[in-house]
């Protein structure tokens, strides 16, 4: 029998902020991207907005993620990482609701994207010019975008992007397009060498498209090691690698 009560009780919702990263070309830089939904249904049908929607009642919230971003979007992603909660009363004007925001990045060219279930088209937008979005859903992707870039100068970076093997340039240039500033690439590569994150990947080459061959003393991979450690620890920003303009 199911339980009642003498108040009235929040719903719960996921939604996802999906960061899509454009591979640069000829060393052009990786612009990011936002994955969002028009949606089909009140409210705010016909607006864009997360992809997103209503935990099931049995339901782990981390399942719900996946699949309301499956049904949504079509999109698989290797991982999510739960970035926040957002419950201030009348974000939602069907009601109360709390909404648990999980956050992914990926390459775009990996994943093909459509408009599924209430969701009437899947597309990416550019970070820097976003259209009006429905609900909270502006503040949510500016705040998860924020901590993003605060976790990535202080806690290690890549390894759910790049190959195992790795030209330098690969890591610098994600840096480079997380933090939106220009880095001293001497500097940065060793600061991570120091903090025994990166090491020589000795003989073993990256696979490349185009049969080039990477440049001496470019190849890397990760100490997963030191990659879990300073996970859950992190370390000093590295503000002094820097290079203004």
């Amino acid at each position: 029998m199911p339980f009642v009560y003498e108040y009235p009780r929040p719903a719960v919702c996921v939604d996802c902020v999906v960061f899509g990263l454009e591979k640069p070309v000829r060393r052009r830089c990786i612009t990011v991207n936002v994955l969002l939904i028009e949606r089909g249904r009140p409210p705010f049908a016909g607006n864009w907005a997360l992809p997103g929607g209503f935990v099931d009642i049995e339901e782990p919230l981390e399942e719900a993620a996946f699949r309301e971003l499956h049904e949504e979007t079509g999109l698989r992603p290797a991982y999510l990482e739960l970035a926040g909660v957002y419950g201030t009363p009348g974000r939602d004007p069907r009601g109360r609701t709390i909404s648990v925001v999980y956050r992914t990045t990926v390459w775009k060219e990996e994943h093909t994207t459509r408009g599924g279930d209430d969701a009437s088209a899947a597309k990416w937008f550019s970070l820097e010019s976003l259209p009006h979005l429905a609900f909270d859903h502006q503040q949510i992707v500016s705040e998860v975008w924020k901590d993003y870039q605060r976790r990535v100068a202080t806690q290690p970076f890549g390894k759910e992007l790049l190959p195992e093997v790795f030209e330098w340039h690969s890591l610098g240039s994600l840096y480079e397009a997380i933090l939106g500033k220009s880095l001293s690439s001497r500097r940065l590569k060793s600061f991570l060498i120091k903090l025994g994150l990166l090491e020589p990947a000795g003989q073993l080459q990256p696979q490349h498209p185009s049969g080039r061959k990477p440049e001496k003393g470019s190849i890397f991979r990760f100490n997963a090691s030191v990659y879990e450690r300073l996970t859950q620890i992190g370390f000093s920003p590295f503000i002094r690698c820097e290079k203004v303009g």
